[in-house]
């Protein structure tokens, strides 16, 4: 896989299936380093951005991160040689397919569930927020509402067939952000441009929610490749508050 990343600058990023029904799902991020689950997410320019205890950085996680889930049988290896990942059409679908002509002859398998020790979680930054309730099942509702433009979106998840519709969702920017984000114009093409007045070529009805909905799947499935049973409210959401609330949901399970 390669095109630009978040830097602008053109990277690579190889998979290879490394087992199925091991026990282990997946991808292991750093293959081949001493201890390779030992490493942290965090939130940088962004993205997300994974640091493994040897210093090495894995930029740009999420996407695939999400995209894995559809495979809970399976761990992948990753070879990201410039040390962030590419960022294709903005989207988890061209992970997705790439991932899914590996492993083409593992039979399908139930998402990875399970349920988190935490039973309520609320965090807050200014007006942004995310609250977390256990349940029995997993339900996201997540709101944007930024520059006179609001994009809304609620799914509920129970098996890979209603992951796919999130993975075909855009990232995206709003104009207003443009100048001081500072992006490459070698990422044109690789997400949606939010202008005023405009309505973007959309994929469905508002993509953007979505992409947010990828994103918080992709932040709290890093390290385990499982999702947590509860229901998720989010209003103008993003990697700062996901990796929070990962970190709340994940102590005492053993991830």
């Amino acid at each position: 896989m390669k095109s630009c990343g978040m830097s602008g600058k053109e990277c690579s990023a190889q998979l290879e299936l490394l087992g199925t029904n091991s026990g282990k799902s997946g991808i292991c991020w750093f293959h081949g380093e001493t201890d390779p689950e030992n490493f942290k997410a965090v939130y940088e320019n962004r993205t997300t951005v994974l640091i493994h205890s040897s210093g090495k950085r894995i930029r740009s996680a999420e996407h695939l991160s999400a995209a894995s889930l559809a495979f809970p049988n399976c761990e992948f290896a990753l070879q990201a040689p410039q040390g962030e990942l590419p960022l294709l059409d903005g989207s988890a679908k061209p992970w997705k397919e790439e991932l899914n002509d590996i492993v083409s002859h593992c039979a399908p398998a139930n998402l990875n569930f399970y349920a988190p020790s935490q039973k309520k979680i609320e965090i807050k930054m200014g007006e942004r927020f995310l609250k977390f309730v256990a349940g029995p099942e997993l339900e996201i509702q997540y709101a944007i509402s930024r520059f006179n433009q609001t994009f809304t979106a609620t799914v509920r998840i129970k098996t890979t067939e209603d992951l796919e519709k999130i993975f075909q969702a855009r990232t995206f920017i709003f104009e207003q952000e443009l100048q001081t984000a500072k992006l490459s114009e070698n990422l044109r093409n690789c997400g949606i441009l939010l202008q005023s007045g405009k309505n973007p070529d959309f994929r469905f009805e508002n993509e953007p929610a979505y992409h947010k909905i990828l994103d918080l799947l992709g932040d709290i499935s890093l390290y385990s490749n499982s999702l947590p049973c509860g229901k998720f409210t989010v209003f103008n959401g993003g990697h700062e508050l996901h990796h929070t609330a990962t970190s709340a949901l994940i102590a005492g399970q053993g991830s």
